[in-house]
């Protein structure tokens, strides 16, 4: 079979005004009391239709109810549960009260598992590349979970609480739900236009560009700016201290509490922005925020943000976790796929990018060789206990909710795919490898990518046939000992 490789991609800067054009714009004002954690939303969405399809409705993920008494899947696992709500179970209450398509008024329509989409019934048909002003008036109970949507003793987290339109893919909307395991999520490109009223006292951070900020009886409202992202999250503390760098054209800031060494988590930081800039394409954004947060699991990214849990023991962990979220932001946020069906094409990766971190940064506790044993040790060490009480395992890369347990998930998801990348990266060598990473970042950044994709870059770079190799390991063929 005669294989011919094509590459595609530039390397220059972004524009990202130019690129930002023609995608759908949400504006969302939030108002937040501290005391109740009740919180009232208006938001309004230009929605733009880039599916190619004439729609006649469009769907909406409400992720916040998951998270409500009604809900049997939990949003940590049973072992997690504990760490998530240290004061015992706590729901949010969610509502939506009102939806007008372009100025009529519609009635509020469910589907879904525990009614987790909303579906926004129009009008008149939407037809390709046309648009229509979409309004949500919603409220919601935020929950006592230290978790993406919830609340601790020192952070208010607010991610994924939002209706955000679903991906339009295969002729019909992808309308996948949330799961404990991973990182569940599925989005577009958009604009957010976001601004939150709150105490004054308290510190916010966002995805974005701060860009105005009044105070007036005891109460601030705070706006935020952000072209060309796939999700929208701010994280409020009253504890909150700040430091910050410049990285070219980036802000870096580092948000935190009781840290003894903060520069050191800056530095880690800002050294990640240069490494992956350099590596895989450039960082187009303005800002980056490091948030420690009251979180049940080692970090979580969005785009210009990144979660840092306040339960991290080590310092050296606490930096790895850091440089490992800052990675998200080339493989989950400039560069898109479906989390919940492709876990482990941005989580593997991602891993796999943090220990390339370490091959250029000196001074660190880790090294990649390090990195790599420790990973082959414990993946041995888990199939043969697994093996031992089970009796065989599915070692499968696959979708999260086609994983039995967490721990399932964690290591064929990232521990294999750590080997699985230094595989291929001592099958290739170390450049082809890169010119990979830099061909499927340069191909396919503000898009959603499929496993295709990324095989397709490799195979550009290396000039050999890898299907093969890729399905090996995902299919779980391949024997590692």
């Amino acid at each position: 079979m005669l294989v011919i490789f094509t590459c595609v991609g530039c390397k220059k800067s972004d524009n990202i005004d130019d690129l930002s054009t023609n995608l759908s714009d949400y504006e969302i004002s939030i108002d937040l009391d501290i005391e109740t954690k009740k919180v009232d939303v208006y938001q309004k969405v230009n929605y733009v239709n880039n599916t190619g399809a004439i729609l006649k409705t469009i769907k909406f993920h409400l992720y916040p109810q998951f998270f409500t008494e009604g809900a049997t899947d939990k949003v940590v696992s049973s072992t997690k549960l504990n760490n998530a709500y240290p004061n015992g179970m706590s729901y949010a209450d969610f509502n939506v009260s009102r939806v007008l398509t372009n100025g009529n008024e519609k009635a509020v329509v469910y589907d879904g598992e525990f009614d987790a989409i909303l579906c926004v019934n129009l009008d008149n048909s939407l037809m390709p590349e046309d648009s229509v002003c979409i309004e949500i008036n919603f409220c919601f109970t935020l929950p006592n979970c230290e978790h993406r949507f919830g609340y601790g003793e020192n952070t208010i987290n607010l991610a994924n609480f939002y209706p955000i339109a679903c991906v339009y893919e295969n002729d019909s909307f992808n309308t996948n739900g949330y799961h404990a395991n991973g990182d569940p999520f599925y989005s577009d490109m958009a604009n957010y236009s976001v601004n939150i009223t709150t105490d004054s006292q308290y510190v916010v951070t966002a995805t974005g560009v701060k860009t105005d900020e009044k105070t007036a009886n005891n109460k601030k409202t705070t706006n935020f700016d952000a072209s060309l992202v796939r999700d929208f999250a701010l994280v409020l503390s009253d504890d909150f201290e700040v430091i910050s760098e410049k990285v070219d054209d980036t802000t870096v800031e580092y948000y935190y509490f009781d840290d003894k060494t903060p520069d050191a988590s800056l530095k880690a930081g800002v050294d990640s922005i240069k490494t992956f800039s350099k590596l895989f394409g450039e960082y187009p954004y303005e800002t980056l925020s490091i948030v420690k947060t009251d979180f049940v699991y080692g970090g979580m990214e969005y785009p210009n943000l990144v979660m840092i849990s306040q339960d991290i023991e080590y310092q050296d962990d606490y930096l790895n976790v850091i440089i490992h979220e800052i990675a998200h932001q080339w493989w989950y946020g400039i560069v898109g796929n479906d989390e919940y069906t492709y876990p482990w094409l941005d989580e593997a990766l991602t891993e796999y990018s943090t220990i390339l971190f370490y091959d250029y940064n000196e001074g660190y506790s880790f090294t990649h060789d390090q990195m790599v044993d420790i990973s082959k040790s414990n993946y041995t060490l888990f199939i043969s206990v697994y093996n031992d009480v089970l009796g065989d395992i599915d070692t499968s890369m696959r979708a999260v909710d086609l994983y039995n347990t967490e721990p399932e998930y964690t290591y064929c998801t990232y521990v294999k795919g750590v080997l699985m990348y230094e595989s291929l990266y001592q099958l290739i060598g170390e450049d082809d490898f890169l010119d990979g990473l830099q061909t499927y970042f340069q191909n396919n950044k503000y898009t959603n990518a499929t496993p295709s994709d990324l095989i397709d870059a490799f195979e550009c770079a290396s000039k050999q046939e890898l299907s093969n190799f890729f399905d090996s390991w995902i299919k779980g063929k391949v024997v590692i000992r």
